[in-house]
């Protein structure tokens, strides 16, 4: 337990007493005879001497609204309160009851809990990383009687007869062992797996038959993943094809800041198809290609060294490979004779459908998602489900294959033309050193810290030394309309939200589509800390900035529009264009202290 964890909870007796003194009046302490005058005078006016005391409060608060704080100053501050709470009972009752002192104690209050809150704050994980089942399937104790033997092996026999995985299997006992294994104690796993390889099956199929792979071995996936595209395993493997970094780079695949591709089906299963010929070809065999899969070709090619006619049961004879790749390859030889047949042992045959022809675009430069998502007139998410290689909420800075629905790709570059480069959020990335923080960031490249942590998916603030941030640039990186997603939240089902765990007023934003500002105005908020369990008011529209630009050029006719650039202010262009700040603002309808933003476009009268 480090940082601020549990921090809050020292206080928990303090405010128990708190809420005692509230309903119980407090007898004050006899004054001394000397102190007449003085009691007299506090007698007369209570809040007096509760006014100093108020001010230290209100700093401590003003200190913990600060989001730059590190773990140890937020300990130190938070021990700080713990002390002004004790002092703070331990105040004469009419003194203790003014009605600033208690606010502003209740304030501190929730701040403790909130500091807690956001240093045990889980990081997000967007992309849904589940273990790999086959370190749990292959070390299963596969023992079965002679009798369960006997009768899995007449129905594998049965269902030989109604088909053909295009692949000779032996039923011998250790493949019988793991048929019956499938129908018994992983039968629901199982059949979740057919059920999650339904969409990519045919395509896979496809592909393996071009490589001139044996269809059938598409399903080496339900060993490797449970055809799950996000799996990840002990050993670093990702994807639903199980590749570890430096293969994968070797077949061709990105692995880097920007993209993952390990984790799209379709061209981590194009490399799976490659690989397993290459094996294929070292090998002679089908099985043993199987194997050098799992356990690498290095082991099978010493084992061909010195058995050059020597097959994949031999090599299990041998005792020469781990258990592990013993019980792989008759793992997904019974998982092909079920899947090749499934209602002959069963389970319910999945839907397949056909393969739909890919549709996509070249996004040449660095793009937010949220932006390309409303070009394409589809949620965030179904656009990331379609592009799932993706590990940030932008396109990297290189020629990328955006894929989206084929029936909205005219429509889509129709929407992505009329789109300024501006508003596409170009990037920087940014080096965190050591001692900055995620506010210091925000302030040197004059964008908010809410857009770094989306661009991030970054929960609170504690970024690490030489960790790379992207640094979105532009005003559409601070528009709550463009991270919306009406998949994940509707804003006509409710006009008031209830915050949970975990939640930010930038959060709330992206999902609502609801500015901050806006929400701070609506709820009387002073900062961006909230509680588990407060209510916050909505409004029912989004401000859309671009919109309210269009209509305002429109208007303007001849009127001059500058894109704000670095180092510009209000001042800086009222003198240039001979104007004033006043009548900047008027026409823009901003208020004279607002911060520019890089990108922003504002009308000069």
């Amino acid at each position: 337990m480090t940082g601020r964890k549990a921090l809050w909870k020292p206080l928990l007796p303090g405010v128990l007493l708190l809420l005692i003194s509230a309903c119980a009046p407090m007898k004050p302490p006899q004054p001394p005879a000397v102190a007449k005058a003085t009691v007299s005078r506090v007698a007369q006016t209570p809040s007096s001497g509760s006014q100093p005391f108020a001010a230290k409060v209100l700093a401590l608060n003003r200190r913990a609204e600060n989001p730059d704080l590190s773990n140890n100053e937020a300990a130190s501050l938070v021990r700080e309160m713990n002390g002004t709470l004790h002092a703070f009972l331990a105040l004469p009752a009419a003194a203790g009851k003014a009605p600033k002192l208690q606010g502003a104690i209740t304030r501190m209050c929730d701040l403790c809990l909130q500091l807690d809150l956001d240093a045990n704050a889980l990081p997000d994980t967007p992309d849904g990383s589940l273990e790999s089942p086959k370190e749990k399937l292959l070390n299963m104790t596969t023992f079965i009687s002679p009798a369960k033997l006997k009768k899995t092996y007449e129905e594998v026999k049965k269902a030989s007869l109604s088909s053909n995985s295009g692949l000779a299997i032996p039923t011998n006992r250790f493949v019988l062992t793991y048929v019956h294994l499938y129908q018994t104690k992983f039968r629901d796993w199982f059949a979740r797996a057919l059920a999650n390889g339904a969409p990519y099956v045919p395509r896979m199929k496809e592909i393996f038959r071009n490589e001139g792979v044996p269809p059938a071995l598409v399903y080496l996936a339900i060993v490797e993943s449970g055809f799950h595209g996000a799996a990840r395993s002990r050993a670093g493997a990702v994807g639903m094809w199980q590749f570890i970094s430096s293969t994968a780079r070797l077949y061709g695949m990105k692995v880097d800041f920007w993209e993952d591709q390990r984790r799209d089906p379709i061209i981590e299963g194009r490399a799976a198809a490659r690989y397993l010929k290459d094996l294929h070809n070292d090998s002679g065999d089908w099985l043993l290609a199987l194997a050098a899969y799992n356990t690498g070709e290095g082991r099978i090619k010493r084992f061909l060294a010195r058995s050059p006619k020597g097959d994949f049961w031999k090599l299990l004879r041998s005792r020469t490979i781990r258990r592990e790749t013993r019980e792989y390859v008759p793992a997904i030889l019974a998982a092909i004779l079920i899947a090749s047949n499934p209602k002959d042992y069963g389970f319910s045959p999945p839907v397949f459908e056909d393969p739909t022809p890919d549709a996509s675009v070249v996004i040449h430069k660095a793009t937010d998602v949220r932006v390309l998502a409303k070009c394409a007139g589809i949620s965030v998410r179904a656009l990331l489900s379609l592009n799932p290689s993706l590990r940030r909420f932008l396109t990297p800075p290189r020629d990328y294959r955006l894929r989206i629905p084929p029936e909205r790709l005219d429509s889509f570059q129709i929407a992505l033309a009329a789109i300024p480069p501006s508003e596409r959020v170009p990037v920087e990335i940014h080096t965190v050193r050591s001692g900055e923080t995620l506010g210091a960031i925000a302030r040197r490249y004059k964008v908010s810290v809410g857009a770094i942590r989306v661009a991030n998916r970054i929960r609170g603030h504690i970024i690490r030394p030489r960790q790379r941030l992207i640094i979105p640039l532009g005003y559409s990186a601070n528009d709550p309309a463009l991270y919306y997603d009406n998949t994940r939240y509707s804003r006509r089902e409710s006009k008031v939200y209830r915050v949970r765990r975990g939640d930010t007023l930038s959060g709330i934003s992206r999902r609502t589509g609801v500015t901050v500002r806006s929400l701070k105005t609506l709820n009387n908020l002073s900062s961006d800390f909230l509680r588990p369990g407060q209510h916050l008011v909505l409004r029912n529209s989004i401000p859309k900035k671009a919109t309210r630009r269009l209509k305002a050029q429109k208007a303007t006719g001849g009127q001059r529009i500058h894109h704000v650039k670095r180092g510009d202010t209000l001042w800086k262009l009222a003198r240039k264009f001979g104007t004033s700040v006043d009548k900047i603002c008027r026409a823009n309808r901003i208020s004279p202290g607002r911060r520019l933003q890089l990108g922003d476009n504002l009308l000069i009268p």
